[in-house]
């Protein structure tokens, strides 16, 4: 994806590189956001967007990120806004809209800073905060030491939400922000939240009076004549230094796998292929407890290979199974991991996560592209589901038919119980996916409705 953004970005084909992103445009004139789309990433935008609590990676639901240009805004300054997808377990499909700030609706946008989505200003990420982040009483103690206006006694009683914001933020960055935020919408107070629903009447506000700076958990939402209709909200996650950082730090990631244009504004100095070679073929190699030693198995795409067993050790494996002996500990996790009973071990847990956000992410080209490298179809995931299943994430029209030639069966049930088109129809999915699987034989008929119904055999 950003290989193919990025081509297209440095091309002039704005267009192009939103459709690499998977992101929908809502507009057809672009003549009033011209000067915002000559620099717009929309990769970098989609690696910078908050993610949802869910653990999953997918993006935050229902919320309005604002593409704003660099200077004060008024209600006939023409902006770009971001919708990011309804469902957690649904398409990372985004929506790009245009419209005068004026026109947008009520309830809560969230303006993201040039240098997270603009790639003519991505060198201006702030790299540097203030000192190690602190918690509780300490986490207090840093914001006022950054200079802000705080009530200790006051901090003290917050609830968890709003003391993670104390414990999670960085004040530096944070005074940054906020002063940024009130230059660019003539503000002075603004609330801190994560999701696109109204926040509760009491929420924590960072506030600015000249050279001060306050944080308050505020029962207030003050009037403010040169805000829009819509009210612009601080997310948390431009509050604290980049993620990237602690992430190399902890070696988590490798510097090569930072976006690009992030890498080139953290990691300047560092050469690109630093960090470990691989030292196997395999992509990912997981020690099993198997007949009291460990042993090692090895994946290669979506493949298992067992690499401390022969053929002849799979034949009397098979063997013992057919007069009911139970398998030993590497074919039993060969086994769970190809669907059947038994527990995956962690490790390979982790691989199929990472697996599976990567087509959930990257959409039905990386899906084909993964598919042509050898990925095994019938891959399914934690609970079961097949790439049927998930159809609902992906533009299916070239994908379904592979799958299907695959010989991936049309009403596959999961752990749950349910085929494709339960999944789809839960999911709202497009009418046209629904009619090609009802096509292809799907169970439930598109006749049938109720969720009561769907237990029903197929046959």
């Amino acid at each position: 994806m950003i290989a193919a953004c990025t081509e297209a970005r440095e091309r002039g084909d704005w267009r192009a590189a939103c459709a690499a992103a998977r992101i929908d445009v809502a507009f057809t004139d672009a003549g009033p956001v011209a000067g915002l789309l000559a620099g717009f990433a929309p990769d970098l935008l989609r690696w910078h967007l908050p993610r949802s609590s869910s653990g999953n990676g997918a993006l935050a639901t229902g919320m309005r990120f604002l593409l704003a240009p660099d200077r004060p805004i008024t209600p006939d300054t023409w902006v770009l806004v971001v919708r990011s997808p309804r469902w957690v377990t649904g398409t990372q499909r985004l929506t790009l809209e245009a419209a005068r700030a004026g026109d947008l609706g009520e309830g809560l946008v969230f303006p993201f800073p040039p240098y997270l989505w603009d790639a003519r200003r991505s060198a201006e990420l702030p790299a540097a905060g203030g000192a190690a982040r602190l918690r509780g009483a300490g986490a207090i103690d840093l914001w006022a030491s950054a200079g802000w206006l705080i009530d200790h006694a006051d901090a003290r009683s917050w609830p968890r939400d709003g003391r993670a914001i104390l414990d999670e933020a960085d004040p530096w960055v944070a005074a940054r922000t906020l002063r940024w935020i009130a230059d660019r919408f003539r503000g002075w107070s603004f609330p801190v939240w994560a999701d696109g629903h109204r926040p509760p009447s009491r929420c924590v506000r960072l506030e600015v009076a000249g050279e001060r700076t306050g944080i308050t958990r505020s029962l207030l939402d003050p009037p403010q004549p040169g805000m829009t209709p819509a009210r612009p909200c601080l997310h948390p996650v431009l509050l604290r230094q980049p993620v990237e950082i602690e992430l190399v730090a902890r070696g988590l990631i490798p510097v090569r796998d930072v976006h690009p244009l992030v890498r080139a504004a953290l990691f300047p100095d560092v050469p690109v292929d630093s960090g470990p070679p691989r030292r196997h073929a395999h992509e990912v190699r997981v020690r099993v407890r198997c007949g009291g030693e460990w042993h090692w198995v090895g994946l290669r795409g979506n493949h298992l290979d067992l690499l401390d067993h022969t053929g002849a050790d799979r034949l009397r494996e098979q063997a013992l199974r057919a007069f009911g002996g139970s398998l030993a500990g590497c074919f039993r996790a060969e086994s769970a991991w190809y669907g059947g009973e038994g527990a995956v071990p962690r490790g390979l847990i982790e691989h199929r996560r990472d697996l599976w956000r990567r087509m959930e992410h990257g959409g039905s080209r990386v899906v084909l592209a993964m598919l042509d490298a050898g990925l095994d179809p019938h891959i399914r995931d934690g609970q079961g589901r097949t790439l049927l299943h998930r159809i609902h994430l992906f533009d299916h029209e070239e994908l379904l038919p592979r799958l299907l030639a695959e010989g991936l069966d049309v009403n596959a049930v999961s752990r749950r119980g349910w085929t494709p088109m339960c999944e789809a129809l839960v999911h709202s999915a497009p009418a046209e996916l629904l009619q090609a699987l009802n096509a292809a034989g799907a169970y439930p008929q598109l006749s049938l409705t109720d969720p009561a119904e769907w237990a029903a055999s197929p046959a």
